[in-house]
């Protein structure tokens, strides 16, 4: 099926060029109030340096198109081919596939494909969270167990060490918080913060006590469906304003990156009763070692700069990538992506663009949080190749989007 292209890069840089320092909150006094209005640029370029032709997949000439929902509202603006039809995957994540009338990319050949986003994003706050108002596994609805818990996609919830570890940390705990506090412990104080060129299994992180944004977020996800929490992981990139672009190669030069103003992120989002869906943010929170439930106080997705892209609640992304990456080395294709991510004006009481940007840089400086993870963006590049069709939503000639 689709997404394995510019997603899968896009992901990618997710997990590559996430490296980042960031801090933006919009609770901060003095930044300007109201919604910001971005400009997202992508271009992804292929080239054939093989002997033998490669077929491209939807994913391939795909472009994602975010999520909508009432603190955000994404709109594809342009892309530099027209839009063949919009689909959507198992995952509900709807997709741009671009017409590209010759699907085979011969020996010497190289195709570029562009797009162009406006958002705009409004202010959200995170609920009053206790754990002396939370509710029990008993009160989380029968149908969302279903859904959300067990194995799926990545989460490997039948492995027996993992398994071990949930119930141990979760022994004697119903409330949902205190085991979701319990879970943020231990991968807090036993998992190093480290980036891959490829995601882990939550096993892998587990037995190396390392993983970057979404390999922690993984590991907690499948505790969490161990023991009857409902989870599962969300992609998102955040404004993150720097005067020098970020450049980055893996896979042996293979696929290479440039960014600007924009990194990207994963994190877990779990069904809490009586407040309902929360993220959980395990390496781009802050205040951990005070109370871990600040993973979802301080979540960068509570912060106007970050955007809400794409969730994984079925697809096995880990085993995509790798196959991904052994396809293209084996093919000898090499893919370049660039992005940007600008902040093009404030619309609400203040106007002041420059005067956020500047207070953005000063919080930039004053703090450091690693968000990223090589493996989210290669996600993005080769999600969901070989797999079940997504369903058509609407066809061509979809004119609104392509001017």
């Amino acid at each position: 099926m689709i997404l394995r292209g510019p997603l899968a890069l896009f992901l990618c840089s997710l997990f590559l060029l996430a490296s980042c320092q960031i801090l933006l909150w919009p609770s901060v006094e003095g930044i300007p109030s109201g919604d910001y209005i971005f400009v997202y640029e992508t271009k992804v370029r292929y080239e054939n340096r093989g002997d033998q032709p490669w077929p491209l997949s939807d994913g391939d000439v795909a472009f994602c198109l975010f999520i909508n929902n009432s603190w955000q509202e994404v709109e594809l603006k342009w892309t530099s081919r027209p839009v063949e039809a919009i689909v959507e995957d198992e995952d509900g994540n709807l997709w741009a596939i671009l017409d590209v009338p010759d699907r085979l990319l011969e020996p010497g050949e190289e195709l570029e494909l562009a797009a162009r986003y406006e958002i705009r994003s409004r202010a959200r706050e995170p609920p009053d969270i206790s754990v002396e108002l939370s509710g029990t596994l008993d009160d989380v609805p029968p149908e969302l167990r279903d859904l959300y818990c067990g194995r799926a996609a990545c989460w490997l919830t039948d492995d027996e060490e993992l398994r071990a570890l949930a119930h141990q940390l979760a022994a004697g705990r119903e409330n949902v918080l205190e085991i979701i506090r319990s879970f943020v412990r231990w991968i807090y104080e036993h998992i190093t913060y480290r980036t891959f060129e490829v995601p882990l299994y939550p096993n892998e992180t587990y037995s190396g006590r390392e993983g970057d944004c979404d390999d922690q977020a993984n590991l907690f996800i499948t505790l969490c469906r161990i023991v009857g929490i409902p989870a599962y992981l969300q992609i998102g990139c955040i404004y993150d304003y720097s005067p020098w672009p970020e450049e980055m190669e893996v896979w042996d030069g293979h696929v290479s990156f440039r960014a600007e103003n924009i990194a990207w992120h994963g994190w877990a989002i779990v069904y809490v009763p009586p407040w309902g869906w929360l993220p959980v943010d395990l390496t781009a929170s802050f205040g951990l070692d005070e109370d871990p439930l600040n993973a979802i106080r301080t979540a960068v997705i509570w912060s106007q700069e970050a955007i809400l892209c794409y969730e994984i609640k079925t697809d096995d992304y880990v085993a995509d990538v790798r196959a991904y990456r052994d396809e293209v080395e084996e093919h000898d294709i090499y893919i370049y992506e660039e992005e940007s991510l600008t902040l093009v004006r404030v619309e609400g009481d203040h106007e002041q663009v420059d005067e956020l940007i500047s207070m953005l840089t000063y919080y930039l400086i004053m703090t450091l949080a690693v968000i990223g993870g090589t493996a989210v963006i290669l996600a993005v590049i080769c999600t969901r190749k070989g797999r079940e069709e997504p369903v058509v939503v609407y066809t061509a000639p979809y004119s609104l989007y392509h001017s």
